[in-house]
């Protein structure tokens, strides 16, 4: 192939591209899922595919009379998924506080007394201990100097 054929099969391929840029829209115009789809045209003279309803995008050249595309890495899916994952966990925590707080509401308050009960005895207990060892310190300086 001469160089000038060459340029013209560039030019051809170049010209094919924009057609399908160009009739890509039209078409989609007729199908009512159309709208889902956006081309952007880039500065290196390719395009961008921007599907609206995934958010996935494939970048679009015309290369020696044909059209590639390849998918441009996007971690969007992924982000929303997760975000999801994040939301269902969110309101399972929701509902888990909102069963503990209706659970204390509901909680008797005789149950607190048993509770308050048992702290008095230990808190009585050491007060006896403290005592006993009082009245012992005590007994000792009464008495100085005999044998323990």
């Amino acid at each position: 192939m001469t160089a000038l054929s060459k340029l013209a099969l560039r030019k051809l391929g170049g010209i094919a591209a924009l057609l399908c840029c160009a009739a890509f829209p039209a078409v989609a115009h007729a199908d009512p899922q159309s709208s889902r789809y956006t081309i952007e045209e880039t500065s290196d003279g390719g395009f961008l595919r921007v599907d609206q309803q995934t958010g996935g995008i494939l970048k679009c050249a015309g290369k020696e009379g044909t059209i590639t595309c390849v998918p441009v890495n996007d971690d969007s899916q992924q982000l929303r998924q997760e975000n999801e994952e994040l939301k269902a966990e969110n309101a399972k925590l929701k509902e888990k506080i909102a069963e503990l707080e209706s659970a204390i509401k509901r909680s008797d308050p005789a149950d607190n007394s048993s509770a308050e009960k048992q702290l008095n005895q230990i808190l009585g207990f050491f007060e006896d201990m403290v005592k006993r060892l009082f009245r012992f310190a005590q007994s000792l300086e009464d008495k100085p100097g005999e044998n323990i």
